[in-house]
């Protein structure tokens, strides 16, 4: 069995239901994206987007890569963030 970090406590990811329900329930579209093909750097309304009712694409202004896919399944969603090296969301503060 792995050694606990200096007093950590393993929780599951349960125990960020909170913190993703606020992230998920913001406008996305100003969002930014760091592409990991070229690091350009643009919000979410910026890429370009390839899809339709099953779901999207978006991908890179600048080099093309797929950032983002996004699908919509009979049992939820799917999100696939591998093209994306970073996606930043302002809150109200910001």
């Amino acid at each position: 069995m792995e050694k606990e970090k200096e007093g950590a406590v393993p929780l599951d990811g349960n125990a960020a239901a909170g913190l993703l329900r606020e992230l998920f329930v913001l406008d996305l579209t100003v969002a930014s994206l760091t592409c990991e093909g070229c690091g350009a750097v643009a919000t979410v309304a910026e890429v370009r987007v390839y899809g339709g009712p099953m779901g999207a694409i978006f991908r890179c202004g600048a080099c093309d890569t797929a950032v983002l896919r996004l699908s919509r399944t009979p049992i939820g969603f799917s999100l696939d963030m591998r093209g994306a090296r970073c996606l930043r969301v302002p809150t109200a503060q910001a």
